[in-house]
């Protein structure tokens, strides 16, 4: 019996290094087209020592949280009604191409869009499969012998920008808790983009003292396709006074990762959040 797995490598949109998943690399990890190109470039090495067999696909998703503030894509064949997709308009040449060992390619990622597309920005996920190159696992269980054939997907993003962009992020009341030891801060924020493309940013939470000394500090990249909660815990130094103390946020567009030409500015999201028990 022949059973086929994959192994997923989901790259955060955030993240600005080439996607890996063993025999292959991939880069930039996210591509932002604009309607005056229309086109963009993936590059794909094999650094392994056999040949991987690739093939180009796409799905819809976008990063979403749930009420613990856990953050997924969900990957999809179609996008739910009233989604901006491009999943009607996005190909790849080549779709499918053989790599060997060493070998680097281009793959040019164009957009053809209808004529009467609304201006806004339009989301979508490109996958690369590899195969090849891993002989199949072997496993046995009771009377039953299966080879495994495994394939790799590689997800990036694929960003159509049609028209003028904007984009900015809102916040509803943050709340800021002591957690029982004393030991942490928890804080739970509500983000909703605001505009007609994603929100791609950095954030920080500090704890601040009533005198204005940093005690502590957290920060990451995040982004904002439609609405986010984050759930951030900020250590608390041991023996620590938490009297008078808040936690000062900041939201930025400041992305180093993020070419410059593909970067949307926004201003800064800054405020404090008083810590409750």
């Amino acid at each position: 019996m022949r059973v086929s797995t994959r192994l997923l490598a989901l790259a955060a949109l955030l993240a600005g290094t080439p996607l890996c998943a063993r025999a292959v690399t991939v880069s930039p990890n996210a591509l932002f087209i604009d309607s005056r190109t229309r086109s963009g470039v993936l590059t794909l090495y094999n650094p392994g020592s056999t040949a991987e067999e690739i093939e180009i696909t796409f799905a819809f998703g976008y990063p979403r949280s749930d009420l613990a503030g856990a953050i997924s894509v969900a990957l999809a064949d179609t996008a739910p009604a009233g989604e901006p997709s491009v999943l009607g308009f996005v190909r790849a040449f080549p779709r499918r191409l053989r790599l060997e060992p060493g070998q680097r390619q281009t793959v040019r990622i164009l957009m053809q869009p209808p004529a009467n597309l609304a201006e806004g920005e339009y989301w979508g996920r490109v996958l690369i499969h590899s195969r090849g190159g891993r002989p199949p696992v072997e496993q046995q269980q009771g009377g039953i012998r299966m080879q495994i054939d495994l394939e790799t997907v590689i997800v990036g993003a694929v960003n159509y920008r049609n028209g003028t962009m904007r984009t900015g992020v809102h916040m509803d009341p943050a709340r800021a808790t002591v957690a029982a030891r004393g030991d942490s801060v928890r804080v739970v924020a509500d983000i909703s983009r605001i505009g007609n493309a994603a929100y791609l940013g950095h954030m920080t939470f500090e704890l601040v003292s009533a005198d204005g000394k940093v005690l502590g500090t957290t920060d990451e990249d995040f982004a904002v396709y439609r609405a986010l909660r984050k759930v951030e815990s900020i250590a608390v130094p041991a023996g620590t006074s938490l009297a008078g103390a808040t936690v000062r946020y900041r939201f930025t567009t400041e992305r180093p990762d993020i070419d410059p030409e593909s970067r949307l500015a926004a201003e800064p999201l800054t405020g404090t959040v008083p810590l409750s028990r």
